[in-house]
């Protein structure tokens, strides 16, 4: 069995890489050709919540699973907020074949996901504000420089401080007063785990982009629900964000969205559907996450790291 740690999965899984493993993995899942079950949350002390994603990328590819946690009490203690581990299973003889190390792999398969999903809304972007300063706001402001190199990036933080430094190390700029950086932006993400709306519905100018990574759980609402009555809405995978998505699952509780019309990215990129908006409404895209990206994400990983020869190799026998 291999194992790969964060600076081997660093090593082999670059920002370019990433993007084209969450094209197959989204396009496979909208042509029905991937195993997607239902995703476990099993919520925690202190707002946390552990989960866990398995998926198969085809009928005959290996199984993949990932497990780990969303700790946000982690801030204080200087950690991160997301640990997993991602194990591959053998596609014939179920064996463990691999351990990888999840953290690195959601941090670059998320932005990665993001990204291609605003290839598709909004491919022309000038200006792209991220909200957050941890470790998937990084990972996006990576991200977008490969998905729209000519995009001006912005990011804001609540500590101006740690945004200056985010920005230095990611070649963006750090945006000033945030009411004001949504209304100037062309795609806003929003990078955090929020019990409540960080932005507000009136900030939002019309034919802006609007992506919410945090809002992974239904109690989880970093967008306010009510922006989804004006917008169009898209999601990573709609049978997962119907049920897990905060804003998602309070606007169809409220009835303020027909759940008929929402669009996943699966259904985009295969031509399946097409989006029904006019060109001043908002768009407001959630990404819940779904173990096909893990299961997209790890086999090139795994092809790249028996090409160089990278990894541990262990005996669980």
């Amino acid at each position: 069995m291999r194992i790969l740690s964060a600076a081997d999965v660093r090593s082999l899984f670059t920002p370019r890489l990433a993007l084209e493993a969450q094209r197959e993995a989204f396009t496979r899942l909208g042509a029905g050709e991937a195993s997607q079950p239902p995703r476990l949350l099993v919520p925690g002390p202190d707002s946390s919540v552990s989960f866990c994603y398995s998926s198969r990328l085809a009928p005959d590819a290996p199984a993949v699973s990932k497990f780990g946690s969303v700790n946000p009490a982690n801030a204080a203690r200087g950690l991160g907020a997301v640990h997993s581990v991602i194990t591959v299973l053998d596609p014939e003889t179920g064996a463990p074949r691999a351990i990888i190390n999840g953290d690195s792999v959601t941090a670059l398969r998320t932005s990665a996901a993001t990204t291609l999903a605003m290839q598709q809304l909004a491919p022309d972007a000038a200006r792209i504000l991220v909200v957050g300063t941890g470790a998937q706001a990084r990972a996006h402001l990576d991200a977008f420089a490969v998905s729209h190199p000519g995009a001006a990036r912005t990011v804001w933080g609540r500590r101006t401080s740690v945004a200056t430094e985010v920005a230095d190390d990611h070649g963006a700029a750090v945006a000033g007063e945030l009411e004001a950086a949504v209304g100037a932006a062309d795609v806003v993400v929003l990078c955090t785990s929020s019990l409540t709306p960080v932005i507000e519905d009136a900030w939002v100018t019309d034919g802006t982009v609007v992506a919410s990574v945090g809002s992974f759980a239904p109690d989880r609402v970093e967008l306010p629900p009510s922006l989804l009555a004006r917008s169009t809405v898209v999601v990573d995978y709609r049978a997962s964000a119907l049920t897990d998505s905060g804003p998602v699952v309070e606007a169809l509780a409220s009835g303020s969205v027909d759940p008929d019309r929402i669009t996943d990215l699966g259904a985009l990129l295969t031509g399946t559907a097409t989006l029904d908006r006019g060109t001043a409404d908002p768009v407001t895209y959630f990404s819940v996450g779904v173990g096909v990206q893990d299961a997209a994400a790890a086999a090139v990983i795994l092809a790249a790291a028996e090409q160089h020869g990278v990894g541990t190799h262990a005996d669980l026998g």
